[in-house]
């Protein structure tokens, strides 16, 4: 049994509502059993002066509030936190999430439990947002093809042909075990839409493991207005994982895994994903993007 306090490093990309930030804020606050601190790292958020105020009112010194110099993005600037990173362990998560109390312990545990693991994820709940559940279609999926509810480990051909077959993690709600995989980390450019299976995806290539749980420790938001709704809606995102699902194939065979070559080949769930968008395109009468989602779902 855990007999210390556990302490974790929280970095949250910023570049959004503000009121969802501070309930972000909050989560952290209230973790038990955890010695944390926290980086905002905002992304040139127009009202950025502003935030940091409100932040700095807060009179938290474990809180620290920096800017990017330029606006890089979701995925550059995720990627910028996690090597930031000097913490032994450290999470990035999103700016509309939220921790629960438990978590620190959470992660603890499953990295006591499994010491090689590169990242931990703990069971999630999906809310809206208003903070109700809610769990649309693409999580019901999600919740089929993944964990249900065990603890698992996911490493190797098969972790990566599961993920890639459906990416059914949640990577807002990861824990990092800083290391050399992670300080090693590098942005693969076009693909900032699907830059969360990326990741993961390479750090088990690099070696890595990543252990999912059954305990519920994470608050995951899922609105409409989200980065990943939109580009969906404008057709990006799938053009962005054509191409990303194209080159994995590619990079798998070479290395032999034919298996997780396949399953990049087929990319089952983000063809799904582009027939569940395609009845808002036809209501729409938006042509364009129905021949888009037609094709990157048929093809």
């Amino acid at each position: 049994m855990r007999t210390h306090v556990f302490a974790l490093e929280i970095f949250i990309p910023y570049h959004g509502n503000p009121e969802f930030l501070f309930r972000a804020i909050r989560s952290v606050q209230a973790l038990e059993d955890t010695k944390w601190r926290l980086t905002i790292l905002e992304d040139c958020y127009p009202d950025g002066d502003a935030v940091r105020r409100r932040v700095e009112e807060l009179d938290d010194g474990r809180i620290t509030y920096l800017r990017n110099d330029r606006n890089l993005g979701p995925g550059l600037t995720q990627l910028r936190c996690i090597h930031m990173a000097e913490w032994d362990h450290f999470t990035v998560m999103d700016y509309d999430d939220m921790l629960l109390p438990n978590y620190g312990r959470v992660v603890a545990d499953l990295f006591a439990r499994h010491p090689d693991a590169t990242f931990a994820q703990p069971n999630v709940e999906i809310v809206d947002e208003h903070d109700q559940p809610h769990r649309p279609l693409p999580d019901r999926i999600k919740w089929l093809v993944g964990a249900r509810g065990r603890e698992v480990v996911l490493a190797g051909e098969p972790g990566v042909r599961s993920l890639l077959r459906a990416n059914w993690t949640y990577n807002p709600a990861l824990c990092y075990r800083r290391g050399p995989i992670t300080e090693r980390l590098e942005h693969r450019p076009g693909i900032d839409c699907v830059c969360d299976l990326g990741r993961i995806v390479d750090i088990i290539l690099a070696g890595g493991s990543l252990v999912v749980g059954s305990e519920v420790a994470f608050r995951y938001r899922r609105h409409r207005t989200s980065h990943s709704s939109s580009n969906a809606r404008s057709g990006e995102r799938f053009a962005q994982e054509r191409n990303y699902f194209t080159g994995m194939a590619a990079e798998l065979r070479a290395r032999g895994w034919n298996s997780a070559a396949r399953a990049s080949r087929m990319r089952l769930f983000s063809r799904f994903n582009a027939l569940s968008q395609l009845p808002g395109a036809l209501a729409g009468r938006n042509g364009e993007l129905a021949g888009l989602l037609t094709r990157h779902a048929l093809r």
